[in-house]
């Protein structure tokens, strides 16, 4: 049984595939297997992968309906096998020593229940992180330690895999996009997060990559908006970042047609979600202006 799991969504990324597969090759520690869940490629997707052949870890292909990252990620859960569950971009890659360094990670806090995010950093380039922790090697709170310290949340997370099971992502009728915030959100409640000062992921912002889609590709599913908002008003959260997600609550609630009332009713701060309501009308009625 494999300690790591690496999952990796596609979708029409035939011609980044072979870099993200020679990255695995290339590891110094093949104690992963490879799941790779392909989202409803129109191009030669599957012609690629056919031409994959390592020898010393697995693949399993996994090809569905197109329904967005989010519901491939929920298509590999009854295929994986490791202890942990890294997610690498099908446009990204790995350093040779990342899987090494992961299960070096988690041999030292492994024992430590409270513990259930292991979070290394993205680069453009082993040497030049997009995101850094003032606070390494130290147990921290995920959801309000991210707002507080002003840490950019593009970073690669591994979570043990029993919370990546337990947490499946929602899905909502004509959505296709829901953050991978929403996973490490809800974990935030009940555990906490260790960061690590190496880069181990190499990411490329392609320019219609789910990074550089922004507020479009939220408005355009609001439900998934709502949920992850939701989430954030929680009091474990920051106090300014509370406010923020209070607004983005309404402004997307607003646009699904969901009533005041119940919008109010099903938030977990009723009394936050009410005092925002002004303010997430008027944000509405912005964007829709801008759009």
């Amino acid at each position: 049984m494999p300690t790591l799991s690496i999952i990796t969504p596609t979708y029409n990324r035939a011609p980044y595939l072979k870099q993200c597969f020679r990255s695995l090759e290339a590891q110094t520690n093949h104690d992963f297997e490879w799941i790779l869940v392909d989202d409803g490629s129109t191009d030669d997707t599957a012609d690629v992968v056919k031409t994959f052949h390592p020898e010393r870890f697995s693949i399993r292909y996994i090809q569905k309906e197109n329904g967005g990252k989010h519901t491939a990620l929920n298509s590999a859960h009854p295929f994986i096998k490791g202890r942990y569950v890294l997610i690498l971009d099908s446009d990204d890659y790995l350093i040779e020593s990342a899987v090494q360094k992961v299960i070096d990670a988690w041999t030292r806090f492994a024992d430590n229940s409270q513990i259930g995010i292991i979070t290394f950093l993205k680069g453009t380039d082993a040497q030049h992180p997009v995101c850094e922790a003032p606070e390494y090697d130290t147990p921290v709170e995920i959801m309000g330690y991210r707002r507080i310290r002003h840490i950019r949340t593009d970073c690669c997370e591994v979570i043990r895999a029993e919370l990546f099971l337990k947490y499946p992502f929602p899905v909502f009728e004509g959505e296709r996009f829901l953050a991978e915030s929403a996973l490490w959100d809800q974990v935030s409640f009940t555990h906490k997060c260790v960061y690590q000062p190496d880069v181990i992921y190499i990411c490329e912002y392609l320019e219609d990559g789910l990074t550089n889609s922004g507020r479009a590709m939220r408005l355009r599913n609001p439900r998934g908006g709502m949920f992850t908002s939701n989430l954030r008003m929680d009091r474990k959260n920051h106090l300014r970042a509370r406010i923020k997600n209070g607004l983005l609550y309404s402004c997307y609630g607003i646009s699904t047609g969901v009533g005041v009332k119940e919008l109010i009713q099903s938030s977990r701060s009723p009394l936050l979600s009410a005092v925002c309501m002004p303010g997430g009308l008027f944000l509405f009625l912005h964007w829709r202006k801008q759009q």
